[in-house]
């Protein structure tokens, strides 16, 4: 009988060689699966360790190039710095007119300069450092004014006695009565050295020069240095080039440079701009600059016998100063509006713990200098206690305009926003710094008048 066409054919046998060999192939795959396993595994591991090691390593570097142990080592390095502030103010040109030295005249040679300062005296003491421009020698010959001024010594003991240390000569009157008197100048400081009173911008040699002048408060060192674009026409002796700082560029460069290496902060008082100009000039603010590319904290002008206005510099370099182009006058017997208005700048210096100083809260306080009908009673007072009744009686009354509103107007049009009521100056310590924000952001001496 034949087969059914759809019956099934028997399964075909396979050799027992051939089923041995597909064994041994299985086997084959299952090992090389196995080994790259293995390898996967080992590459893992290999590479596990190697960042640990990396990390470990106190030569391994980083992406940015510097070893774990250098970067360790540069942090240890580092000193973290203690907060600290200080307050400090400023005001103008002490210039002691003809007039000025009738008021302060009692007779028998002698002269007392006091009742000029007594009112804004609270607010010179109470700040931790004090600075003045004294416009005129303080020769021991005989008392002088406008053209060639001579200042009697007894303006010298006034001022320290309203509360200021920091006393500037860097001026183009400097040299009105030779150097006779600059030399009884330095002297008349420098015996005060020991009640913390420094002076700056004039010095005995280059020796003397070079000495670093700082004030020390609350562990604070805040270096000065001052300097004049002139000296009215007269020469500095031939055997002291030093006698008084004149403005150059290089020498500023350096001597802020040594300052800075041994002080917290430098300050530069700079004797500067166009009198009677109520704005600075491109020079001041090219010198400015110029100033704070080389480290400046603060920097103070004056010369013109008028306000200018204050703002921050800020250089290429990444450094920062608040500058006060001109403080104006301190006292004076000048004949216009805006000579009896005067700045006196109030700020703070605090430290932060990287060793930068910064200044905070800088403000103006506006002052009038105020003399009566007679040209006596000469005094500065705060601009909020200037009064219409003090207005009418100023000697400059009837001349120009002495009103309280053109005053203010002018104090207003020189510093705007920066503008302050009367205030009494904190001294502050380590508390305050602490308490006002300073984080890381990453003492004594150390060694008819128109014109001016």
């Amino acid at each position: 009988m034949s087969q059914s066409p759809h019956a099934q054919k028997p399964p075909k046998r396979i050799s027992a060689a051939k089923r041995a060999k597909i064994r041994r192939r299985r086997r084959r795959r299952l090992a090389l699966t196995a080994v790259c396993v293995l390898v996967i595994l080992a590459v893992i591991i290999l590479a596990v360790r190697a960042l640990m090691n990396h990390s470990s390593d106190p030569n391994a570097e980083d992406d940015t190039g510097t070893s774990a142990a250098a970067a360790q080592t540069k942090e240890q390095d580092e000193p973290v710095y203690e907060p600290a502030s200080v307050s400090l103010i400023a005001v103008g040109d002490n210039l002691i007119h003809n007039t000025l030295l009738k008021d302060a005249y009692n007779g028998n040679g002698s002269y007392d300069f006091t009742s000029f300062y007594e009112e804004i005296k609270p607010y010179v003491q109470s700040a931790d450092i004090a600075f003045v421009n004294q416009e005129s020698p303080l020769g021991t010959g005989e008392p002088a004014g406008y053209p060639s001024f001579n200042t009697p010594q007894a303006c010298g003991e006034a001022l320290i006695d309203a509360g200021f240390d920091v006393i500037s000569h860097a001026n183009n009157h400097a040299m009105d009565s030779g150097s006779s008197a600059l030399y009884d100048t330095i002297d008349f400081w420098d015996s005060h050295a020991s009640d913390g009173i420094i002076r700056i911008g004039i010095a005995k040699d280059a020796a003397d020069r070079a000495k670093i002048r700082y004030v020390e408060r609350n562990g604070m060192k805040i270096g000065f240095l001052a300097y004049t674009y002139g000296l009215n026409g007269y020469s500095l002796p031939d055997n002291n080039p030093d006698l008084v700082s004149l403005i150059d560029k290089d020498t500023i460069a350096s001597e802020m440079a040594a300052v800075k290496e041994a002080c917290d902060a430098v300050v530069v008082v700079m004797h500067w701009g166009e009198e009677y100009q109520d704005v600075q000039n491109e020079e001041q603010e090219e010198l400015a600059k110029f100033l704070t590319e080389n480290g400046a904290t603060l920097i103070i002008g004056g010369h013109p016998h008028v306000c200018q206005p204050c703002e921050w510099v800020e250089s290429e370099n990444g450094n920062r100063a608040f500058c006060i182009y001109s403080t104006g006058n301190f006292v004076s017997a000048q004949d216009k509006s805006a000579t009896m208005v005067e700045a006196m700048l109030q700020v703070t210096l605090t430290r932060q713990t990287d060793g930068t100083v910064v200044v905070e809260n800088p403000g103006v306080m506006p002052l009038v200098c105020y003399f009566n009908s007679n040209w006596r009673g000469y005094r500065v007072i705060p601009m909020d206690d200037y009064t219409e009744s003090l207005s009418h009686s100023h000697a400059l009354s009837g001349r120009v305009n002495m009103s309280t509103s053109n005053l203010r107007s002018i104090a207003e049009a020189a510093f705007g926003e920066y503008i302050i009521t009367k205030t009494i100056p904190t001294t502050y310590d380590t508390e305050y710094a602490k308490s006002h924000g300073a984080t890381d952001t990453s003492s004594a001496d150390g060694s008819a008048d128109n014109a001016a």
